[in-house]
């Protein structure tokens, strides 16, 4: 899993939520408050919300406008299913597998963010299975 991901408040704007996808590449970025996980945005939920659109540059100012003033919570999904740091990468396949999710968020018992698992996460792990012969370290 990725410990400590980017992370956004329920109230930032989406535009932060673009920043985070194009300077880190990820595809999920979880929502938390007061320490909580609130919420997640996916890169789906950001483009019901933008067109993408590489027309006219009014098209282009249109699409800004909607991201500096749509809230976070207007377009997360709130109380998303979750890991515990405890469970096994078979409880992870399991929820991959019957939710057709790419990111699930790790949080302790008080809802507590520690990190986020993704499908390359995972990828990563088999790669490891069934070619150790691969030094990943220089990677």
């Amino acid at each position: 899993m990725t410990r400590k991901p980017a992370v956004v408040g329920p109230s930032d704007h989406l535009e932060i939520v673009q920043e985070i996808f194009e300077k880190y590449g990820f595809h999920h970025v979880p929502v938390v408050e007061a320490g909580h996980l609130a919420g997640i945005v996916s890169y789906t939920d950001y483009l019901r919300v933008i067109q993408e659109i590489y027309g006219s540059a009014a098209e282009q100012q249109q699409n800004q406008n909607l991201l500096q003033t749509v809230q976070v919570r207007q377009v997360m999904t709130d109380h998303p299913v979750c890991l515990s740091p405890n469970d096994t990468v078979e409880d992870a396949l399991r929820i991959f597998k019957t939710n057709h999710f790419h990111a699930i968020p790790v949080v302790e018992a008080n809802q507590k963010l520690v990190g986020i698992l993704s499908t390359h996460d995972l990828i990563k792990v088999l790669e490891r299975v069934l070619a150790p012969e691969i030094d990943y370290a220089s990677r």
